[in-house]
C-alpha cells in the first residue's frame, strides 16, 4: 500500500512541475557557475600566454643587442637555484643544450602560434627523492626560432593556477549536483503539502459526488490559488445546495399551488357534464374551466421563462438603451389603470442615462412590480414609478406604494418562487412575479432590493414598499 502512495505520488502533476523546477534551477546554476568558470580558465591562459610573449620578446631584444651569448647568459641568471617561475630551455643549431632548466622540449603538441600547454616534472630541492605525484605540474609555453638556427622556448609554471581552476570546476559540479539534490527534496516536501490540501478539496468532491452536499473544502486563508479555488469550490456547493432546496420547495409549492386551480376546474367540468344542468349553467361552467385553464397555463409560461433566464438564453439580446424610454411607457399604462383603482400615480423620470439591458425583460419586471403595487394597495393609496441615478453611479428603477408592505424577515424569501405571504393568499397570484423580476435582475447583472415605503400605518394602510432594480451604466462607446 505505502508503494502504491510513493507511485501515485510520483505520478502527480505538482510533483513533475517541481522536479522541473528543480531540474531547471541546476541547470541554469550550472549554466552561471559553467560561465564563470570558463572566465576565470581563459583569464589564467591569457595571463600565461601574455607573460610567455613579453619574455619572449625581451629574449629576442637580448639576441639582437648581444647575441646568443647574451641570451644563454640570461637565461642562466634567470634559472639559478631551481626557483623560477618560468621555463627556459636554449638549443644550439646541432641539437645540443646550451641553457635552461628543462632537460628537453616538452612532448606537446603545439597549436597554430606555437603555444602548447604540458606537464613537467620540477626537479626535487636539496637533492630530495622524486615524488612523481607531487613534482609533476602543468606549465604552458611557446617555442620560437631565432637566427642562426637557434630554438628558443619560453615557458610559464601555471600549476596553482590550474589546481584552483580544477578545484572550481570540481565545486561547480558539487554545488549543481546539491542544488539539485535540494531542489528534489523541497520539491517533494511543497508537492506533499500541495498534494495533501487537494486530497482534501478531492475528498469533498467524492462526497459530494455521492450525494452529500454538507460537506465543505477547508480553507487556510492565505489568498493562494488552493485557497481560491477552495472558496469558489465551497461557493459552488453552497449554490447547488441551494438550487437543489429550491427545486424540492418548487415541487412542493406548484404541487400545492396547482391543487387548488385543478380541482376548481375538476369540478366545473364535472358541473358541466350533469345532464340535469341547464345550458347557461353549462357554458358558464365551462367558461371558469377555460378560465382556469389560462391561469395554469400562466404559471407554466411564467416558470418557462424563469428557466430560460436563469439558462442564460436572453443574454444575446441585451443592447446599450435609454432606460427613460421604457420608464415612460410604464407610466404611460399604468396611470389610467390606478385611477381606476383610486389610486394617485406619479412618475419620476431622469432621462440621459445609459444601460446594457433587453427591453423586453426590463419592461416585464418593472410591470411586474407596477402589478404588485396595484394589487396590494388599497383604495386612497399612491404608486410612484422613479429613474434615477444613484450616489454610487447606478441606473435605479423604483416602485414605490402605500400598501401593506412586506415584512423584514420575509423580503429575502418573497424573491423565490412560488412563494406567496399569509396576506396575499386572497389575492390572484403564483408567486412568480418576484422571481422574474430578481431572475431578470442577475441577467443584467444587476441588483433588486425591497425596502419599507412611506407609508402610514393607519386607516388600512401599512407602510408600504419600495421595490428597486438597480443597473450598472453602460461604458461609454470609445471604451
Amino acid at each position: 500500500m505505502v508503494d502504491r502512495r510513493r507511485a501515485a505520488f510520483l505520478r502527480t502533476t505538482a510533483f513533475r512541475q517541481t522536479l522541473l523546477s528543480a531540474a531547471l534551477f541546476a541547470l541554469s546554476s550550472f549554466v552561471i557557475l559553467g560561465f564563470v568558470y570558463a572566465a576565470s580558465a581563459g583569464m589564467v591562459l591569457r595571463r600565461a600566454d601574455t607573460a610567455v610573449n613579453d619574455e619572449v620578446a625581451s629574449l629576442s631584444d637580448r639576441f639582437e643587442a648581444g647575441g646568443i651569448e647574451r641570451v644563454r647568459l640570461y637565461i642562466l641568471q634567470r634559472t639559478v637555484g631551481g626557483g623560477a617561475d618560468y621555463l627556459y630551455l636554449l638549443i644550439h643549431p646541432s641539437g645540443r643544450t646550451l641553457a635552461g632548466n628543462l632537460t628537453g622540449l616538452p612532448n606537446a603538441q603545439p597549436d597554430d602560434e606555437g603555444r602548447l600547454q604540458f606537464i613537467y616534472r620540477r626537479p626535487p630541492a636539496g637533492g630530495a627523492e622524486e615524488d612523481s605525484d607531487k613534482d609533476d605540474r602543468t606549465a604552458r609555453g611557446r617555442i620560437v626560432d631565432l637566427p642562426s638556427g637557434y630554438r628558443l622556448f619560453v615557458g610559464l609554471d601555471v600549476d596553482d593556477e590550474t589546481r584552483l581552476v580544477s578545484r572550481m570546476l570540481n565545486t561547480i559540479l558539487a554545488a549543481s549536483a546539491l542544488a539539485l539534490a535540494l531542489g528534489v527534496a523541497a520539491g517533494i516536501f511543497v508537492s506533499r503539502r500541495f498534494v495533501r490540501r487537494l486530497d482534501k478539496i478531492n475528498n469533498v468532491a467524492r462526497r459530494v459526488r455521492a450525494g452529500d452536499l454538507q460537506p465543505r473544502a477547508p480553507r487556510n486563508y492565505t489568498g493562494d490559488e488552493l485557497d481560491e479555488m477552495s472558496e469558489n469550490f465551497n461557493n459552488m456547493l453552497d449554490r447547488v445546495e441551494a438550487l437543489m432546496h429550491r427545486m424540492r420547495h418548487t415541487g412542493d409549492s406548484i404541487a400545492h399551488d396547482l391543487r387548488t386551480p385543478l380541482t376548481r376546474m375538476r369540478n366545473r367540468l364535472d358541473e358541466a357534464l350533469r345532464e340535469d344542468g341547464d345550458l347557461d349553467a353549462r357554458e358558464q361552467a365551462l367558461e371558469r374551466a377555460v378560465a382556469d385553464t389560462d391561469e395554469l397555463l400562466g404559471i407554466f409560461n411564467a416558470i418557462l421563462s424563469l428557466s430560460r433566464l436563469e439558462a442564460g438564453e436572453s443574454r444575446a439580446s441585451i443592447v446599450r438603451l435609454d432606460p427613460a424610454d421604457i420608464a415612460a411607457d410604464m407610466a404611460e399604462l399604468y396611470e389610467p389603470v390606478c385611477e381606476d383603482d383610486g389610486l394617485a400615480f406619479d412618475s419620476e423620470i431622469q432621462h440621459g442615462l445609459v444601460i446594457l439591458g433587453d427591453r423586453g425583460l426590463l419592461s416585464q419586471a418593472i410591470a411586474n412590480l407596477l402589478d404588485n403595487a396595484v394589487k396590494y394597495t388599497p383604495a386612497g393609496g399612491a404608486v410612484t414609478l422613479r429613474l434615477r441615478e444613484t450616489g454610487d453611479g447606478m441606473v435605479e428603477f423604483s416602485v414605490t406604494d402605500t400598501g401593506p408592505g412586506v415584512p423584514d424577515v420575509d423580503r429575502d424569501r418573497v424573491t423565490q418562487r412560488f412563494v406567496r405571504l399569509d396576506n396575499s393568499r386572497t389575492k390572484p397570484g403564483s408567486g412568480l412575479g418576484l422571481s422574474l423580476v430578481q431572475a431578470i435582475a442577475d441577467v443584467h447583472n444587476g441588483r433588486f432590493d425591497l425596502g419599507e415605503g412611506p407609508g402610514v400605518v393607519a386607516d388600512g394602510h401599512g407602510p408600504g414598499l419600495r421595490a428597486a432594480l438597480c443597473f450598472p451604466k453602460a461604458p461609454r462607446e470609445d471604451d
